[in-house]
């Protein structure tokens, strides 16, 4: 790894001169590298004198320095743009979590940087954080919390990733992937999409998202009236969620959690599903949670209100399955649930019926539901 010094941005620059550079160096990487040549094009591109060097917002906002682009030549201005470009492309704001935003800068830095370099896009900014072969590792795998750059910070570019947005992380994950299929497109018609490139873009177009976010942005989204920062709550650390996060200000109505219990789901998987349904529970503040057990009959009903939770999951039954007694239930009784959620296995009765109930499948085996909205998790 190298780090050198950062270079220093001029007094006075002309604007006009900046935008044509610029320009300049977006047509070199449309002819000579598509793949970020596309990725660049894709951006706004906005001057702002009170960013240090440059920022890549998660919403795809590209930030300059125009002082700082005075002093680069248009090859280190196509690195700068592509180097930002990818930032986006590989979602890093949003794949930060709760990470040392430092630490974890200088990870996504190293992929990028030995990724431009190989496919040889432009000069490298001087100053920036180098290691050879880190194009084949993602972020994630090279972070180091107690890495800052051996005391220098990050060099080169510097902090250059965005806040996250949580709210929207779903849409800007596809938003990425989507140019991201186009950007290689692009690339591949032209005969110029570089093997490391070919990598990156697998990697993200095949990305799995964890079930649990998925649930989490479904659940979330049509109830964000506001939203305000609160500390972990301390009830759920005992299901290890324990991370601050956003706080949903207009509650949601009732929700009913069907559980399968015919299958195989052990203890330990609905102990971890009960954690992770508690933490989008606790973002919603619903009215009111019925959960119930269900195998080819109800085995048994709970009810939480909301200062009962968080809500504990335990094995009942254990005879065949039917999922339709649990919506005969709900029926019956009158309930008018906003949603239902139910944790399966698969392999029942659901195509012998359909509920009107707005209803989520969570379930190992997505070919076996015709109706409802499916989330595939594979394993806990």
């Amino acid at each position: 790894m190298q780090i050198q010094k950062t270079p220093k941005e001029v007094a006075t620059f002309d604007q006009a001169e900046i935008e044509r550079k610029v320009g300049y160096a977006k047509s070199l990487l449309i002819l000579d590298h598509p793949f970020f040549g596309y990725a660049v094009t894709r951006r706004t591109i906005c001057y702002e004198e009170a960013v240090p060097t440059a920022l890549m917002l998660a919403t795809g906002q590209m930030y300059l320095n125009p002082k700082f682009l005075a002093g680069l030549t248009v090859k280190r201005i196509m690195f700068l743009l592509a180097h930002e470009a990818m930032h986006f492309m590989l979602c890093h704001a949003e794949r930060r979590k709760q990470r040392d935003p430092v630490a974890w800068n200088i990870a996504c830095d190293k992929v990028i940087n030995d990724l431009l370099i190989d496919a040889e896009v432009g000069i490298p900014i001087e100053g920036g954080v180098t290691m050879p072969g880190a194009r084949n590792f993602s972020a994630e795998e090279l972070y180091d919390p107690v890495d800052n750059g051996d005391g220098e910070g990050n060099g080169g570019i510097g902090n250059d990733i965005g806040e996250p947005v949580e709210a929207e992380s779903a849409l800007l994950a596809a938003q990425s992937k989507f140019e991201t299929v186009l950007a290689s497109k692009a690339a591949k018609d032209a005969g110029k999409l570089p093997a490391g490139v070919e990598r990156i873009v697998k990697m993200v177009i095949d990305a799995p998202t964890p079930w649990y976010e998925i649930l989490e942005q479904f659940m979330t989204a049509r109830y964000r009236a506001g939203v305000s920062w609160q500390r972990p709550n301390r009830r759920f650390l005992a299901s290890g969620q324990y991370l601050p996060g956003p706080k949903y200000l207009r509650k949601m109505g009732p929700i009913v959690i069907g559980v399968d219990t015919s299958g195989s789901i052990s203890d330990q998987e609905l102990c971890e599903f009960a954690g992770h349904v508690n933490r989008i529970l606790e973002l919603c503040c619903p009215e009111g949670v019925t959960v119930i057990y269900c195998d080819s009959v109800v085995n048994q009903v709970v009810d939480y209100l909301p200062e009962d939770l968080p809500i504990t999951l335990h094995p009942y039954g254990g005879g065949g399955t039917s999922f339709r007694p649990v919506f005969d239930y709900i029926d019956e009784r009158g309930l008018a649930p906003e949603i239902v959620v139910y944790l399966t296995d698969g392999n029942g009765d659901q195509r012998c019926f359909k509920s009107s109930h707005e209803t989520i499948w969570l379930t190992t085996d997505s070919d076996q539901f015709s109706w409802g909205q499916v989330i595939r998790q594979n394993p806990f």
